[in-house]
């Protein structure tokens, strides 16, 4: 079990690359390691499609970050959290039109069933436990009413610091 340390380890990060001057949406979100193509079209294009994502449908993303995957639904009614606050003013002036805030994961400021679709990306990694991990996921079934969808999510650790919540667990919640 992870201790409070590690939240506030990530969150010390979060809040640097939010305060920082670059416009680099990998770094701003995590991705300048990755020595792959990340390409976030495909990826929402897959997010869309896996989940059967209507024109129609309100979208939340949970762990929003600086926005390189939000970019991908401007045609979409989309909505984004970070507990980051630099991250979530960098997500800002870099995308003003986008409806933005700050807000914790595992208590989203939203009404039941208020998206049709929920979504995190890369968020499981850095949450402090599994208890949190619990809250995370119970938070973003309530606001949904039709999807929630968990992505990129670590089978291993490949930082100390890294949070990683057994997929089989998700399977017998009825995640596939």
């Amino acid at each position: 079990m992870m201790s409070n340390h590690n939240f506030h380890f990530w969150k010390q990060i979060w809040d640097k690359k939010g305060n920082s001057d670059s416009d680099d949406l990998l770094f701003l979100d995590g991705y300048e390691h990755l020595q792959i193509e990340f390409n976030s079209k495909d990826i929402c294009d897959k997010i869309i499609n896996i989940c059967n994502v209507e024109n129609s449908d309100r979208i939340l993303e949970v762990g929003c970050g600086a926005g390189f995957l939000s970019r991908e639904f401007v045609n979409y009614d989309y909505t984004g959290v970070d507990y980051s606050e630099s991250i979530i003013k960098k997500h800002s002036s870099m995308f003003p039109n986008h409806k933005i805030q700050v807000a914790n994961a595992k208590k989203l400021p939203f009404e039941n069933e208020e998206f049709d679709l929920v979504f995190c990306f890369g968020l499981f990694q850095y949450l402090p436990n599994y208890e949190y991990a619990g809250e995370v996921i119970s938070e973003m079934q309530r606001v949904s009413k039709k999807t929630v969808f968990l992505g990129d999510l670590k089978s291993t650790k490949t930082r100390k610091e890294h949070f990683v919540y057994p997929k089989e667990e998700l399977k017998s919640m009825g995640f596939e």
